[in-house]
């Protein structure tokens, strides 16, 4: 995942820089939505949520991929992998099949990976 690359084929969003945004973002099937402005809420999608270096998402997470490099506050759940890149802040508690942090990268929160996810979806 590269914040800065093209998303992924399939259905895009995109709440640019000059955008604040609060409510619910849902999504099902190969969805990429990339946060470059505000977004307070929670989003449950199946695909990959990206926050851009301007980005700050306030919000539960539930995804596929998350990967931040500007900021996210609030507990991730994700299917396939976390990262935060040089730059991102990420302050919540992250379960996850992978974590990647990158030098420059800082989270704040509790790890846990090694689970079930359907589980995990049952106990919370």
């Amino acid at each position: 995942m590269n914040a800065e690359n093209s998303p992924r084929p399939g259905r895009h969003g995109y709440i640019g820089p000059s955008l604040r945004v609060r409510g619910r973002l849902r999504g099902t099937g190969p969805v990429h939505v990339r946060v470059d402005g505000k977004f307070e809420g929670d989003v449950t999608m199946e695909g990959e949520l990206s926050v851009g270096e301007s980005g700050v998402v306030v919000a539960t997470v539930e995804a596929a991929r998350v990967e931040v490099v500007g900021q996210l506050r609030g507990n991730v759940l994700a299917t396939d992998e976390v990262a935060v890149r040089d730059g991102g802040l990420l302050e919540g508690d992250v379960r996850a099949a992978r974590i990647a942090i990158d030098d420059g990268g800082a989270l704040v929160g509790r790890i846990e990976m090694d689970f079930d996810v359907d589980d995990a979806r049952r106990t919370s």
